[in-house]
Protein backbone atom coordinates (compact mmCIF):
# COMPACT_ATOMS: atom_id res chain seq x y z
CA UNK A 1 0.00 0.00 0.00
CA UNK A 2 1.32 3.42 -0.93
CA UNK A 3 1.42 5.37 2.34
CA UNK A 4 3.85 8.18 1.43
CA UNK A 5 5.24 9.72 -1.73
CA UNK A 6 8.74 11.19 -1.85
CA UNK A 7 9.59 13.74 -4.52
CA UNK A 8 11.84 16.73 -5.09
CA UNK A 9 9.23 18.73 -6.99
CA UNK A 10 11.04 19.09 -10.31
CA UNK A 11 8.84 19.49 -13.42
CA UNK A 12 7.38 16.33 -14.93
CA UNK A 13 7.29 13.10 -12.91
CA UNK A 14 8.24 14.65 -9.57
CA UNK A 15 5.66 17.46 -9.52
CA UNK A 16 3.01 15.05 -10.83
CA UNK A 17 3.77 12.67 -7.94
CA UNK A 18 3.31 15.50 -5.44
CA UNK A 19 0.07 16.63 -7.08
CA UNK A 20 -1.24 13.04 -7.05
CA UNK A 21 -0.35 12.77 -3.35
CA UNK A 22 -2.31 15.94 -2.59
CA UNK A 23 -5.29 14.85 -4.71
CA UNK A 24 -5.37 11.44 -3.00
CA UNK A 25 -4.63 12.80 0.49
CA UNK A 26 -1.43 10.74 0.77
CA UNK A 27 1.37 12.19 2.91
CA UNK A 28 4.30 13.47 0.87
CA UNK A 29 7.78 14.84 1.50
CA UNK A 30 11.08 15.26 -0.23
CA UNK A 31 14.11 17.38 -0.91
CA UNK A 32 14.47 20.17 -3.46
CA UNK A 33 17.31 22.49 -4.33
CA UNK A 34 18.26 25.34 -2.00
CA UNK A 35 15.39 27.80 -1.64
CA UNK A 36 13.02 25.07 -2.94
CA UNK A 37 13.94 26.10 -6.47
CA UNK A 38 12.83 24.13 -9.49
CA UNK A 39 13.36 24.74 -13.18
CA UNK A 40 10.00 26.51 -13.20
CA UNK A 41 10.62 28.76 -10.17
CA UNK A 42 10.14 28.37 -6.44
CA UNK A 43 8.08 25.38 -5.34
CA UNK A 44 4.69 26.54 -3.96
CA UNK A 45 4.09 26.22 -0.21
CA UNK A 46 1.40 23.54 -0.66
CA UNK A 47 4.18 20.99 -1.23
CA UNK A 48 5.79 19.51 1.90
CA UNK A 49 9.29 19.55 0.39
CA UNK A 50 12.39 20.99 2.05
CA UNK A 51 15.29 22.76 0.38
CA UNK A 52 18.83 21.46 0.85
CA UNK A 53 21.70 23.79 1.75
CA UNK A 54 24.05 22.39 -0.88
CA UNK A 55 23.01 23.03 -4.51
CA UNK A 56 24.32 19.60 -5.60
CA UNK A 57 22.08 17.62 -7.97
CA UNK A 58 23.28 14.32 -6.56
CA UNK A 59 22.88 15.37 -2.92
CA UNK A 60 19.22 16.20 -3.59
CA UNK A 61 18.71 12.82 -5.24
CA UNK A 62 20.51 10.98 -2.46
CA UNK A 63 18.40 12.62 0.25
CA UNK A 64 15.22 11.59 -1.58
CA UNK A 65 16.49 8.04 -2.03
CA UNK A 66 17.42 7.78 1.65
CA UNK A 67 13.93 9.06 2.61
CA UNK A 68 12.13 6.29 0.69
CA UNK A 69 11.92 2.51 0.71
CA UNK A 70 12.26 2.28 -3.07
CA UNK A 71 12.49 4.43 -6.19
CA UNK A 72 10.36 4.38 -9.34
CA UNK A 73 11.82 6.01 -12.44
CA UNK A 74 9.25 6.71 -15.16
CA UNK A 75 10.50 7.73 -18.61
CA UNK A 76 9.59 8.03 -22.27
CA UNK A 77 12.88 6.76 -23.61
CA UNK A 78 16.26 5.70 -22.31
CA UNK A 79 17.73 6.68 -18.99
CA UNK A 80 19.79 9.83 -19.16
CA UNK A 81 22.97 10.32 -17.10
CA UNK A 82 21.17 11.87 -14.11
CA UNK A 83 18.67 9.03 -13.92
CA UNK A 84 21.45 6.45 -14.20
CA UNK A 85 22.83 8.26 -11.15
CA UNK A 86 19.50 7.62 -9.38
CA UNK A 87 19.91 3.89 -10.01
CA UNK A 88 23.51 4.00 -8.76
CA UNK A 89 22.54 5.89 -5.58
CA UNK A 90 19.66 3.49 -4.91
CA UNK A 91 22.06 0.55 -5.25
CA UNK A 92 24.59 2.29 -2.99
CA UNK A 93 21.93 2.57 -0.26
CA UNK A 94 20.49 -0.92 -0.82
CA UNK A 95 17.14 0.46 -2.03
CA UNK A 96 15.12 -1.24 -4.78
CA UNK A 97 14.78 0.77 -7.97
CA UNK A 98 12.28 0.16 -10.78
CA UNK A 99 12.55 1.81 -14.21
CA UNK A 100 9.51 1.75 -16.48
CA UNK A 101 9.75 3.05 -20.01
CA UNK A 102 6.17 4.21 -20.58
CA UNK A 103 6.30 3.98 -24.40
CA UNK A 104 6.64 0.23 -23.97
CA UNK A 105 3.72 -0.38 -21.60
CA UNK A 106 0.11 0.57 -21.05
CA UNK A 107 -1.01 2.54 -18.03
CA UNK A 108 -2.57 -0.61 -16.57
CA UNK A 109 0.68 -2.52 -17.07
CA UNK A 110 2.62 0.25 -15.31
CA UNK A 111 0.13 0.23 -12.41
CA UNK A 112 0.28 -3.55 -11.97
CA UNK A 113 4.09 -3.63 -12.35
CA UNK A 114 4.59 -1.00 -9.65
CA UNK A 115 2.05 -2.68 -7.34
CA UNK A 116 3.71 -6.08 -7.71
CA UNK A 117 7.18 -4.52 -7.21
CA UNK A 118 5.96 -2.73 -4.06
CA UNK A 119 4.40 -5.94 -2.70
CA UNK A 120 7.51 -8.00 -3.47
CA UNK A 121 9.71 -5.52 -1.58
CA UNK A 122 7.10 -4.83 1.14
CA UNK A 123 7.33 -1.08 0.66
CA UNK A 124 4.94 1.77 1.36
CA UNK A 125 7.14 4.87 0.87
CA UNK A 126 8.18 5.45 -2.74
CA UNK A 127 10.26 8.11 -4.47
CA UNK A 128 8.90 8.90 -7.94
CA UNK A 129 11.27 10.56 -10.39
CA UNK A 130 11.98 10.88 -14.08
CA UNK A 131 13.21 13.21 -16.78
CA UNK A 132 12.18 16.79 -17.28
CA UNK A 133 9.31 17.04 -19.76
CA UNK A 134 10.40 18.35 -23.14
CA UNK A 135 7.60 20.02 -25.06
CA UNK A 136 4.79 17.91 -23.66
CA UNK A 137 2.93 17.37 -20.42
CA UNK A 138 2.06 13.76 -21.31
CA UNK A 139 4.34 12.32 -18.63
CA UNK A 140 2.67 14.54 -16.02
CA UNK A 141 -0.78 13.19 -16.95
CA UNK A 142 0.45 9.61 -17.09
CA UNK A 143 2.11 9.79 -13.67
CA UNK A 144 -1.11 11.12 -12.12
CA UNK A 145 -3.08 8.27 -13.73
CA UNK A 146 -0.53 5.66 -12.61
CA UNK A 147 -0.44 6.81 -8.98
CA UNK A 148 -4.24 7.11 -8.89
CA UNK A 149 -4.43 3.61 -10.36
CA UNK A 150 -2.05 2.20 -7.74
CA UNK A 151 -4.10 3.78 -4.96
CA UNK A 152 -7.43 2.94 -6.59
CA UNK A 153 -6.58 -0.75 -6.63
CA UNK A 154 -5.45 -0.52 -3.00
CA UNK A 155 -8.62 1.22 -1.92
CA UNK A 156 -10.80 -1.34 -3.69
CA UNK A 157 -8.90 -4.13 -1.91
CA UNK A 158 -9.31 -2.40 1.46
CA UNK A 159 -13.09 -2.45 1.04
CA UNK A 160 -13.01 -6.23 1.13
CA UNK A 161 -10.57 -6.72 4.00
CA UNK A 162 -13.30 -6.59 6.66
CA UNK A 163 -15.89 -8.29 4.50
CA UNK A 164 -17.38 -11.34 6.15
CA UNK A 165 -19.06 -13.75 3.87
CA UNK A 166 -22.52 -14.75 4.96
CA UNK A 167 -24.30 -17.91 4.05
CA UNK A 168 -27.21 -17.36 1.75
CA UNK A 169 -30.54 -17.95 3.44
CA UNK A 170 -31.87 -21.42 2.88
CA UNK A 171 -34.80 -21.66 0.57
CA UNK A 172 -37.69 -23.89 1.57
Amino acid sequence: MLKKIISGGQPGVEIAALDAAIQLDIPHAGWAYKGRKTEEGVLPDRYNVKGIDNPSYFERLEKNIIACEGTVILTYGQLLIGLKGVQDLAAKHGKPCLHLELRNCTTNHAISSIRKWMENHEMEVVYFTGPKPFGTSQIYRDVILIIKGICGVEREQEKFLGFEEEDAPEEN
